[in-house]
């Protein structure tokens, strides 16, 4: 059965001896023409031979990212990809790969599709990206996040987000952007800058500089990245603000000293913690407290603020 489905691919036969439990599934969607998929199963050898290519037609790529397992070309090439590494395979040429038990990614692109976003459209067979690289890295994330929601996206939507999809991984693979990708690469690396800041919200070495080095971009893009949020040190302290809002309504939380709360959030200062906690929110620290310990339901409407994790990531939607 397996071999039938992924036959309009590939040809593959078991590594392992014919009598081991064998495993293989496919989570997958089709989108504008564009093939999303998210695959587990045991090693094996895939292959796409001259023949293979010649009666399946097929012109596009197949573009991997293994979460897990790794695969290693068996026709000549020393391409192996690894966890997180982009794996770039072009249909219309002969391929030879082994495979361990593995987990990937995937997007299968027709070529028109993703040929005009190429440097070199028929150069990058079998090319493997390592996974530092920070192109590499926002494109693994964004098909991660667009997976993820594929229960719930709809069709209209899903079709929208596709070509700014494609115009990143035609970055990705060229290595570089192009003023007609810039707006869709810029886009998704701010909200990728973005989730960082708010992943490592409270850790006391988070600086522009660690930004800077986490992503390979200068501070000069980091700021500009930043500027419709005010910047790097204004949405720092935004969001530390609306954590600190959070836990001071947290039942959990009642028994911490408002400056050791105030601290541990990045502000050394009670006082300027105080300042800038009521210009944000109306009310003081203390306030907030009280109201939350006597009159709980008076803040159940506060906007854009809540005690749920969702609370981190939806106040970036619209900024």
């Amino acid at each position: 059965m397996w071999r039938e489905s992924i036959g309009v691919l590939f040809d593959t036969r078991l590594r392992g001896p014919s009598d081991e439990p064998f495993f293989a599934s496919v989570d997958a969607a089709l989108i504008g023409g564009v093939g999303v998929a998210r695959t587990r199963s045991s090693g094996q050898d895939f292959d796409r031979s001259r023949y293979k290519i010649a009666r399946d037609g097929m012109d596009g790529y197949l573009v991997q990212f293994y979460l897990n397992g790794q695969s290693g070309s068996r026709g000549g090439s020393d391409s192996i990809a690894r966890p997180g590494d982009l794996y770039v395979i072009d249909m219309a040429q002969p391929l030879a790969t082994s495979t361990i038990d593995h987990e990937h990614l995937s997007l299968v692109i027709p070529r028109q599709m993703l040929a005009p976003r190429l440097k070199r459209p028929d150069d990058n067979h079998e090319l493997v990206l390592p996974a530092g690289m920070p192109l590499v890295s926002l494109l693994r994330d964004t098909l991660g996040s667009l997976h993820r929601q594929l229960d719930h996206i709809s069709i209209g939507d899903a079709e929208a987000v596709l070509s700014p999809l494609l115009d990143l991984a035609g970055a990705a693979i060229n290595s570089q952007t192009s003023e007609g990708n810039a707006a869709s690469v810029g886009h998704a690396l701010s909200i990728a800058v973005r989730r960082y800041i708010t992943d490592h919200l409270l850790e006391p070495d988070l600086t522009v500089e660690r930004v800077m080095a986490a992503f390979g971009l200068s501070r000069r893009t980091v700021y500009r990245l930043l500027e419709l949020v005010g910047g790097f040190s204004v949405f720092l302290a935004q969001q530390r603000l609306r954590r600190a809002f959070i836990n001071l309504r947290a039942p959990e939380y009642r028994h911490v000293a408002i400056a050791d709360l105030a601290s541990a959030h990045g502000f050394t200062n009670a006082a300027n913690f105080s300042r800038a906690f009521r210009r944000e929110f109306g009310m003081s620290p203390r306030e907030l407290r009280h109201l939350s310990a006597h009159h709980p339901t008076l803040l159940k409407s506060a906007p854009g603020l809540s005690a749920t994790d969702w609370s981190q990531w939806i106040g970036l939607i619209g900024r």
